[in-house]
């Protein structure tokens, strides 16, 4: 905009005083003025774990106004702040929404967050800021004057955001004096104070008579900017929704994925950036201090998590401390050993129910030298696999073996020890807080080991991305899985999200090996092996793999900030992207695939290289195509591997493998039943998952 005009008033009239208005003169919101309080319920939500939803929030302050302004027969913008908060503070006492007890947290964290939520949708008008700066430098006053339902701290906040608070001589909020533009009554009260010259000051701002009319009325100059292009603006911006937004957004970054400068997969980061976000929202909400992230793939998620909070985080105060606690299957047993005569052996013999004796001896960590010495004695060959091996006399016979025991013994002691240390060296109030871990998933067999580590003294709660195996979940061993669950039940969209378990492994690996023991002697009391493939693949492909979704998940953490949806909402987007991504793989992603999957180690099962694929057993083709005609999402787990199959047998089948039309048929499948059957009749209760 040309200013020209406004330039040649300042000197004709010699102006001294500069007054200005904010919003649209100013700043510009890219939000209509209301959408700015639903932002604010979401972020007062987030950050104090309330259990309600944005709009009941939005409705809560937008009634306690409404009621205020009756009350106190004044404008919305004349009503002081702090009654205000006071009056939403009530109501939300009142609705059980927050306790008395919590009532100075959500009175200390208002202010801030309207902050925050303000800032996050503002951009400065840079023609009228180069005007205000061009008057201060020669030597005029430059005062700010808005009908704001804000405090004059929550106008210092603002204007230190954008860089400019040192620009003013003075700030005056209508809600800090009780008086507005619009009725005109601010003025006099001003020109009072600063005991200046009317005829000396011109009023600048968008509206004829808040800024110009009534500004002239008291005896100030004015002039007015142009103000309907801001009010269609604001107008245009009611239109639309959030569902709407979500979607360009979670398609914005999947197809940028998409592109040839991207790593094949890279889309995953829609998933894993969900996942730290509801892990965020749920540590709020349970008022959780401490989180425990597990070894590997807990490394990627804490990088992820720390990011999150860094950039939402609001009051300092209120930080989520994160620890990085490093653990396998192979080091929990050692340190968790009981006296050879007690030591049940659970998981070996869970899984290994056929075991050679050298290779029980290895679970042991039993030394090359010592493993010869007790096969000698024990006179067997340590290789050949016994069946029935923990109820075979061999393995009696080895729990009596003089330099077994006396190893065994030693062993178990040295590795509980460190494993209490290095729980310790985080301190954590554990006995007080109890232990939240958090990791991909799937079952919680760490989480068990743990919880049986402290003799069940000490309440582990798990928190992973997905929960796909149920284990004899008790009261202190709860689990939740944030993205997908069989637990309490599997629904549409836990199918879809499930489908890749193993690719939410490989795509959140760490760059160290896995843990193989504890000793109060190592680094960090935890003794690594990192198997060459792994270190390879990682090195070679996975860093630079995670460092492109962590540049993604920074472009959403700025594009979802503004931005208002609720949890059902956003399952429902990433759902489609994980439909999509694994239905349409193509040859980059299949080729990659293959060589990521030499170098994959999988975490349940017999520690077995590659990326498996177990196809459905069918004993009634005819039933079978049925329930897929009627839930497709239930068999999404096969399709996924479909074409990675196809493509190692050949290549030409795997192209011409019709995924489009197997696609298309899941999006027609879900329309008819979620927005035709389900209006009308009960087969959700027999049939279909809702």
């Amino acid at each position: 905009m040309s200013l020209n005009q406004l330039h040649k008033q300042l000197k004709e009239k010699n102006i001294k005083f500069l007054f200005t208005d904010y919003y649209d003169t100013i700043v510009h919101r890219h939000v209509h003025p209301n959408y700015v309080q639903r932002i604010w319920a979401k972020l007062m939500i987030r950050e104090l774990g309330l259990p309600t939803t944005i709009d009941e929030l939005y409705f809560i302050r937008q009634e306690s106004s409404k009621y205020l302004v009756e009350v106190l027969n004044k404008t919305t913008d004349e009503i002081p702040y702090d009654t205000l908060k006071g009056e939403i503070c009530k109501r939300l006492i009142n609705a059980d929404i927050i306790s008395i007890e919590n009532k100075a947290d959500f009175m200390t964290l208002f202010e801030a967050v309207d902050a925050r939520a303000e800032s996050s949708v503002q951009y400065l008008n840079q023609d009228v800021l180069d005007t205000l700066k061009y008057f201060k430098a020669n030597s005029g006053k430059v005062y700010l004057i808005s009908d704001f339902y804000g405090s004059r701290t929550l106008f210092e906040k603002l204007l230190s955001h954008h860089g400019i608070l040192d620009l003013f001589d003075g700030i005056y909020s209508s809600a800090e004096l009780e008086k507005s533009k619009h009725s005109g009554a601010v003025y006099a009260p001003i020109i009072s104070e600063l005991s200046i010259d009317p005829k000396e000051g011109m009023m600048i701002g968008d509206n004829l008579r808040s800024d110009y009319n009534n500004a002239i009325k008291n005896g100030l100059n004015a002039y007015q900017l142009p103000h309907k292009k801001y009010l269609k603006k604001n107008k245009r911006n009611n239109f639309g929704n959030d569902k709407k937004r979500l979607k360009q957004i979670i398609n914005n970054v999947y197809k940028t994925c998409k592109k040839e400068a991207s790593f094949p997969y890279t889309e995953f980061i829609i998933q894993y950036h969900t996942f730290v976000e509801r892990m965020y929202e749920t540590a709020r909400r349970k008022n959780i201090k401490d989180l425990f992230f597990l070894s590997r793939e807990g490394q990627y998620l804490k990088r992820l998590f720390d990011s999150y909070q860094e950039f939402t985080i609001i009051d300092e105060s209120r930080r989520i401390n994160t620890h990085y606690l490093k653990i396998s299957r192979h080091a929990a047993l050692q340190m968790s050993l009981k006296p050879i005569e007690e030591e049940p052996f659970t998981f070996l013999s869970t899984k290994y129910n056929n075991l050679a004796v050298d290779d029980f001896l290895i679970a042991l960590n039993c030394s090359e030298e010592l493993r010869t010495q007790i096969i000698t004695e024990l006179n067997v060959e340590g290789k050949t696999k016994i069946e029935g091996f923990f109820n075979s006399s061999i393995f009696e016979a080895i729990k009596q073996n003089k330099a077994l025991k006396d190893y065994y013994d030693k062993h178990r002691k040295e590795s509980n020890k460190a494993f209490k240390s290095y729980v310790s060296s985080f301190n954590v109030n554990i006995e007080k807080e109890g232990i939240n871990l958090v990791d991909i998933g799937w079952g919680g067999t760490m989480q068990e080991a743990i919880y049986e580590f402290f003799d069940h003294k000490i309440p582990v709660t798990g928190y992973y991305l997905g929960l796909g195996n149920v284990y004899n979940i008790q009261p202190h061993t709860k689990r939740f899985g944030l993205l997908f669950s069989i637990m309490p039940y599997t629904d549409y969209y836990d199918h879809i999200i499930m489908a890749n378990q193993q690719l939410y492994e490989q795509f959140s690996g760490a760059d160290h090996g896995s843990a193989f023991d504890y000793s109060e002697d190592a680094d960090g009391y935890v003794i690594e092996y990192h198997k060459p493939e792994e270190k390879w693949l990682y090195d070679n492909h996975i860093k630079a793999h995670q460092e492109q979704m962590f540049g993604f998940h920074k472009s959403l953490l700025k594009s979802l900030e503004p931005l208002c949806y609720s949890e059902k909402t956003m399952q429902n987007a990433i759902s489609k992207t994980a439909l999509k991504s694994g239905m349409f793989q193509g040859s980059r992603k299949l080729k990659f695939l293959d060589t990521l999957s030499h170098g994959f180690y999988q975490n349940v099962g017999h520690n077995q290289v590659g990326i498996t694929y177990e196809p459905p057993k069918i004993e009634n083709p005819i039933k079978m195509g049925i329930q897929f005609l009627l839930t497709p999402e239930k068999f999404f787990r096969y399709l996924v591997k479909l074409e990675p199959m196809l493509y190692k047998k050949n290549k030409v089948i795997a192209f011409f493998t019709p995924m489009s039309l197997i696609y298309l048929y899941f999006g027609i499948n879900k329309y008819i039943r979620f927005k035709i059957l389900n209006r009308f009749f009960l087969l959700k209760y027999n049939i279909f998952n809702k």
